[in-house]
């Protein structure tokens, strides 16, 4: 009877580890770049664009009075800062920082 309630006991335990384990594998959260110059309704949807090319991303918004994209991941996907920033970059315009899951950039990132 004890080897029983032992066994349901562990079971419970462990799978919580598993459960409080995943939570940490998969990162939901935003990364913010802000721009030098982001001042017209059309430069923002071309940021947009090129930064929804990358896989993993799952929506974009953009600030014309922050200058800044706000990326959110898709979920259980981290995003490379390398490739946000050069995405940024090819739409035409100039990141000077990039915050988010894997730390803050003010230059090109190596990953």
């Amino acid at each position: 009877m004890y080897r029983i309630y032992f066994c349901v006991v562990l079971t419970f335990a462990f799978s919580v580890c598993l459960t409080s384990q995943t939570w940490a594998v998969t990162p939901t959260m935003k990364t913010t770049i802000t721009l030098e110059v982001l001042s017209c309704e059309g430069c923002a949807k071309n940021v947009a664009a090129k930064l929804l090319e990358i896989r993993g991303v799952a929506k974009v918004k953009t600030d014309l009075k922050t200058k800044s994209a706000t990326i959110t991941p898709k979920e259980e996907t981290l995003l490379s800062p390398r490739q946000l920033w050069e995405a940024v970059e090819k739409a035409g315009k100039k990141p000077i920082k990039l915050q988010g899951p894997n730390g803050t950039f003010t230059s090109k990132p190596k990953t």
